[in-house]
């Protein structure tokens, strides 16, 4: 057999492996919180979540440039009076004429 088609069961157990992990937690958190009665603060750092993930993904690449951090700072001022499809648009733009720019 070509090395190109060789097949390493290790790597294979880590992938499988990798995906019963995720498949469990995308089946277990559901099939836990429906169990589980959470009080106001826990159900409020539930909905915080998506948005700390997103900041988390997003500030160090927003802070890596002036340029960046600009683009950022317009997009934050008008998200909240555009849909987000526009403010996403806005922010691609805007990246890129101030890296341009700056």
């Amino acid at each position: 057999m070509p090395e190109a088609l060789h097949l390493d069961w290790s790597v294979f157990a880590i992938v499988l492996g990798g995906a019963l992990v995720t498949w469990m937690t995308r089946i277990g958190g559901p099939w836990l919180i429906a169990r589980v009665r959470l009080g106001p603060a826990a159900n409020a750092a539930l909905e915080a979540t998506p948005g700390a993930v997103l900041v988390a993904l997003v500030a160090p690449a927003a802070l890596s440039r002036p340029s960046d951090a600009l683009a950022a700072a317009f997009v934050c001022l008008i998200a909240r009076r555009v849909p987000m499809v526009v403010a996403v648009v806005a922010g691609v733009v805007a990246v890129m004429a101030l890296r341009r720019l700056i």
